[in-house]
């Protein structure tokens, strides 16, 4: 009824939109997130990781390096 009801597009987010990551928004956010989680030393190296990664876009927890998957324990 007058489109009250209507399942709405997710909204952006701007912080997402805006970083250098190989992956979409809501991988973004996720991992965002978490690395609060990982000691100094782990965050540098999830940073070199991405840094580094070289592939198609990221947009599932399976499709996130192997080394990032096991220190981040998915």
């Amino acid at each position: 009824m007058f489109g009250l009801f209507k399942k709405k597009p997710e909204p952006g987010h701007i912080a997402a939109e805006h970083t250098n990551t190989p992956m979409n928004q809501f991988m973004t956010r996720l991992m965002a997130e978490e690395l609060p989680l990982l000691d100094s030393a782990s965050r540098v190296r999830v940073y070199e990781i991405l840094k580094e990664y070289d592939g198609p876009q990221i947009t599932t927890q399976e499709e996130l390096p192997e080394e990032i998957r096991k220190m981040m324990d998915l």
